[in-house]
């Protein structure tokens, strides 16, 4: 009897033990989602919206580029990116539905699928402009509290490391520090498959629109190409339902020559 008892003490201890270590793992682990959706909230704040992008290529010698694009969003996960300037590429397009990407170029007949992580223009891939969403396409693998310098101002922020988890992820490996207090972006890390670090990228400009609080600048700085220098602006967003025909890549063709007038 005192055997049976002892051992039926050890289990149901054994049991209570493992039962609480996995309540808090799945505890951390949904905790650390919700941060990183909460970050999300200020890069994509409706599920459809279009805006403005601009991207400036800073460079030396007064020798900086710029390209303005069109993005429209559909569902958080659809994207379809109009070029507008410079001219000679008007009429291209990008498009990504689910884990596909395509790249169509005016007045051709089929689109080409391309990879997020290739290079749309200076130190902006394709990816950080169809895909704005961390917590669609990565899981958090770590969670922890550090302390960050920005533009010689010191943030405290909470450091969430995540890892791909979707053929549509533009990056293989991301080191996301967010404001512990805001959860807004503050910067980020970003990793080719390699493990070496592509870039570093700032999210320095945030504005309140229609009530919600939206990235609007973000600045890259490229280490694979010495350290250039990289802006993006978001503005002229503009909330109502896209229409679901921008997003079949049969249609290509049409709307290349009509959606930006």
């Amino acid at each position: 009897m005192y055997s049976f008892r002892y051992s039926f003490l050890m289990l149901l201890v054994l049991w209570l033990f493992i039962g609480s270590s996995l309540n808090a793992y799945s505890q951390d682990e949904i905790n650390a989602q919700n941060i990183l959706e909460k970050a999300d909230e200020s890069r994509a704040p409706w599920g459809d919206f279009s805006m403005n992008v601009m991207i400036e290529n800073v460079g030396n010698r007064n020798n900086n580029t710029k390209h303005l694009f069109r993005v429209f969003i559909k569902d958080y996960i659809k994207s379809l990116v109009y070029y507008i300037d410079p001219i000679k590429q008007r009429g291209n397009l990008l498009l990504m539905v689910g884990d596909d990407l395509w790249f169509y170029v005016y007045r051709t007949q089929r689109p080409v699928r391309i990879t997020p992580i290739q290079k749309l223009t200076g130190g902006a891939s394709y990816g950080d402009v169809s895909r704005l969403s961390w917590s669609i396409d990565y899981i958090v693998d770590s969670l922890s509290e550090e302390r960050v310098v920005i533009n010689e101002k010191i943030y405290d922020s909470l450091l969430l490391k995540l890892m791909a988890r979707s053929k549509s992820a533009t990056y293989n490996k991301i080191d996301l520090y967010v404001d512990k207090k805001t959860f807004l972006p503050l910067k980020s890390f970003v990793y080719l498959f390699s493990g070496k670090k592509m870039k570093t990228i700032y999210y320095t400009g945030f504005s309140k629109i229609a009530g919600k609080t939206m990235n609007t600048k973000v600045e890259i700085v490229d280490h694979l190409s010495d350290e250039k220098k990289t802006v993006m602006l978001f503005s002229d967003v503009e909330i109502k339902k896209v229409p679901e025909r921008f997003f079949i890549k049969s249609n290509l063709h049409e709307l290349s020559g009509s959606i930006v007038q």
